[in-house]
């Protein structure tokens, strides 16, 4: 709300000053002294490439990617062309919403024109508050034979509003410091501009600007502008200027020109008509190369070229962003995919698979190439066009499994002594610190969710292998294989080495097509806040207070503050025009849980709010999953657990044995109780018995609630047990099987956006060690984002020379020790399955 009452207010700080400055002489004075070379005729008010550095320094802050420009205007000496010359525009975005732009003008007015000749070093840089508002200045340095130009010093300041897709306005002081620096007979009287401009639909495809000008002299110009996207060629535009409105002689000009867009360059060029050119048009020519791919001249399709590695939790989303992108992208003819360590468990797998029928769908194949690929891997991409295996590589299958580690002999050896309770037979976490061996009830659940997996995994592949199940169960319990061995039983295609593929693909494409690792950015398509979908990512351990991150060893966990957090922002931004949270999570404090859940409700009563599970969204990840309007899972997906567990360990025994003596000094019947130097009194247990079964039934009835059941329906289908996705859609604890595409797609449908509309994630998460030094500092922020886009960090590559099993006891370690250390119960569960 803080953040909202300023954009206002700057808004209507931004609305008084335009006002002011027409009430004292309406706009400026549109060409002066200190101009560049004669411009393209592009907005005043909204430029979209580098030129802004001359134009509207305050437009630089919405660039997406960087731009460089070049400008040559020409006339003959008969003619009044005093902006004649050669100029160099660049300009890039930087972090924190800044941007930063430079040029170098050299103006060779002609004779005719009466200008000075001059050279001129501009610097700009701009910042953006939100989409809608921003703000820039631009210092210019000249230098000049003539004196009244001679070391000059002046600035330029700008302000823009873009409050809807369709208008935006700018108010522009030029010249600020003109007055008090001329020298000789010289003089730069300041000007002022207030621009307006309108796309009649919203979008890029047309745009008109009106702008008005008046400097301190009193003269007053107009200027009248527009560009118009053409197919197959890029952008037409047009200007038509009056200089000197109200005299007895105005001076009047028009510029025309077209600019032909391929790809991320263009050249063009136009003609200047008008007062001063009635024996010869003035002319110019230009050309731009920039991060952005522009539509026009029409570029040959592309292959996008996928890397999975290490996918996660937020990796899976950027992979889906890439994915979905390609589908709706008409320059993406197909797509190579290539696992690499990619550490994918079944449920990633089902998403990639929903996202590659798409893509096929849509008539663009996919190509998998794989290395040394897991049971998952070449369960992802069976149903590709081509599955190609790298010739020294081969097919690790093998089958799902569950190993369960039980610490219990190992803390009675050592003196350490769990104590525990839990509600419901299968709520088997504790098992891990009390008990020798699982529970039949643990053992019965997790049998059967094997074999619901198995039998998902051997249905799908018998599909995409046109084979039938029996002969899938054999091939998996022949696995694993070599290249040469797997091409024989039908599980890839043929071989290729990766790095030179180019023969193998092109037979699979049906032609060579290039390879982008990195999609080309687009310029903006629309004005202010583009409407969009939120995401909020609760994934890892839950817990009390803000979010957690330890890069180093791959440890993160929700924050129930920092959820919260987001939610409410999410919810209340009116381009966000639906909420998907994003549960990958085991689960942990009951408290974060309930606190998320909260806000979720408040969160509906605003707009559609969409539950999309990941690989594993159980108990604490359920309760949150379950106030969203609707559910999605992976059939894969490991969710339930509906239960609640608390307790302590204690180190009496060890402390004993250790010869360390522990003295109390307490007031009241129960003081000491969470102390890990002893343990419950029988007292003690029994009132944690009572807490935990009113938290059990606090955590019914709020599944209760959001899925409008009943609490004794969701009993039966709760005390602690895990199901598969596809088992929760049979009992009601979800409502569609899909991947995050799938619910992001639903929540487009709900919230009334485009089908293409990008996504919004949140919160960031550092990925490297410098991230988590600079916290959340803006440029810690910052960093954490842009990082997230990137590949690998070097810390996690520095992770692959430590043993797995010791980077799983630490993360095991701080798991423990965040739940003893919360004080408050625990929902979780520690499933993991191999494939």
């Amino acid at each position: 709300m803080l953040a909202r009452g300023w954009s206002r207010s700057i808004a209507a700080q931004f609305a008084v000053l335009c006002v002011l400055s027409i009430a004292t002489s309406a706009s400026a004075q549109l060409r002066r002294a200190t101009s560049p070379v004669w411009q393209p005729p592009v907005s005043i008010v909204a430029p979209d490439d580098a030129l802004a550095v001359s134009v509207n320094p305050s437009a630089l802050a919405y660039l997406r990617s960087w731009s460089a420009v070049y400008v040559h205007a020409e006339g003959e000496d008969r003619t009044g062309l005093a902006e004649r010359g050669d100029g160099i525009y660049a300009a890039t975005p930087l972090l924190l919403g800044f941007s930063l732009g430079a040029s170098v003008d050299s103006v060779r007015p002609t004779s005719a024109s009466g200008g000075i000749e001059h050279t001129m070093l501009s610097l700009a840089l701009a910042y953006a508050y939100d989409d809608a508002i921003s703000v820039g200045a631009a210092t210019r340095f000249l230098w000049s034979p003539n004196p009244g130009l001679a070391e000059l010093f002046t600035l330029d300041l700008a302000a823009s509003w873009r409050p809807l897709p369709y208008v935006a306005l700018s108010f522009l002081a030029r010249d600020v410091t003109g007055p008090g620096y001329h020298g000789g007979g010289g003089y730069v009287p300041r000007s002022f501009l207030l621009g307006l401009a309108v796309r009649p639909t919203g979008t890029r495809t047309l745009t008109l600007d009106l702008t008005g000008a008046v400097d301190e002299d009193g003269r007053v110009g107009a200027r009248l502008s527009g560009e118009v996207e053409v197919p197959w060629i890029g952008r037409i535009q047009a200007a038509a200027e009056v200089e000197r409105v109200g005299d007895e002689q105005p001076d009047a000009r028009v510029t025309a020109g077209v600019i032909v867009d391929w790809g991320q360059v263009g050249a063009g060029g136009g003609v200047v008509l008008g007062d001063g050119f009635d024996d010869s048009p003035g002319w110019y020519v230009t050309a731009r190369v920039e991060g952005n791919e522009r539509t026009g001249v029409p570029t040959g399709a592309y292959v996008a070229d996928v890397v999975l590695a290490d996918l996660g939790a937020r990796s899976m989303l950027r992979v889906s962003r890439r994915l979905e992108r390609a589908l709706h992208d008409p320059r993406i003819h197909g797509v190579v995919l290539r696992p690499q360590g990619s550490d994918i468990g079944l449920a990633y797998a089902q998403e990639l698979r929903l996202l590659i029928d798409a893509l096929q769908d849509a008539g663009k194949p996919v190509v998998c190439i794989l290395g040394d690929a897991s049971g998952a891997e070449i369960y992802a991409c069976a149903g590709a066009r081509t599955v190609l295996a790298d010739p020294a590589g081969g097919v690790r299958l093998y089958g799902p499994s569950i190993e369960i580690t039980h610490l219990a002999g190992l803390l009675q050896l050592v003196g350490i002594r769990a104590d525990f309770v839990r509600i419901g037979p299968y709520k088997s976490a504790i098992e891990d610190y009390q008990d020798m061996r699982s529970s039949e009830a643990a053992r019965v659940a997790r049998d059967e969710n094997l074999d619901d997996l198995y039998g998902r995994f051997v249905w799908d592949l018998s599909r995409d292998l046109e084979v039938e199940p029996a002969r899938v169960r054999e091939i998996v319990d022949g696995g694993p294989y070599v290249t040469d061995t797997a091409i024989a039983m039908g599980l890839v295609d043929g071989s290729a080495d990766p790095f030179d593929a180019g023969d193998a693909l092109a037979e699979a494409f049906g032609g060579h097509y290039g390879r982008e690792r990195h999609e080309p950015d687009l310029p903006r398509e629309r004005w202010g806040r583009e409407p969009r979908v939120g995401v909020v990512v609760v994934d890892g351990e839950m817990v009390d207070g803000d979010n957690v991150d330890i890069p180093i060893l791959e440890i993160h966990a929700t924050g129930g503050r920092t959820a919260v957090r987001e939610i409410e922002r999410m919810a209340a931004d009116p381009a966000i025009g639906a909420i998907v949270v994003r549960v990958d999570s085991p689960g942990g404090s009951v408290l974060a849980a309930d606190q998320i859940w909260r806000a979720i409700r408040r969160a509906r009563e605003r707009k559609p709010v969409i539950a999309s599970m990941g690989a594993v969204a159980a108990s604490g990840g359920y309760f949150v999953a379950s106030a969203c309007d609707e559910i999605w899972a992976d059939p894969a997906t490991l969710t339930g657990s509906i239960g609640v567990w608390f307790g302590k360990v204690d180190v009496e025994p060890l402390a004993e044995r250790l010869g360390v003596e522990t003295e109390f000094f307490s007031r009241g019947a129960h003081a000491g109780a969470e102390s890990l130097w002893r343990p419950f009194t029988p007292d003690e247990r029994a009132i944690l018995s009572e807490m935990v079964r009113r938290w059990y039934r606090d955590f019914l009835r709020r599944v209760a609630e959001g899925r409008g059941m009943r609490m004794t329906e969701v009993d039966a289908v709760a005390r602690g047990r895990v199901w598969t996705g596809d088992r929760a859609l049979e009992l009601g604890l979800v409502d569609r099987l899909g991947g995050f595409r799938s619910a992001l797609v639903r929540a487009r449908q709900l919230g009334g956006l485009p089908h293409d509309v990008d996504f919004e994630i949140a919160p960031s998460r550092p990925s490297s060690l410098l991230d988590y030094v600079l916290g959340d500092t803006p440029l810690g922020r910052a960093m954490a984002g842009a990082s997230a886009e990137g590949a690998s960090s070097a810390e996690s590559e520095a992770l692959e020379v430590i043993a797995p099993e010791l980077l799983s006891a630490l993360r095991a370690a701080w798991v423990i020790r965040a739940e003893q250390g919360a004080r408050t119960p625990v929902a979780r569960m520690p499933l993991e399955i191999a494939y």
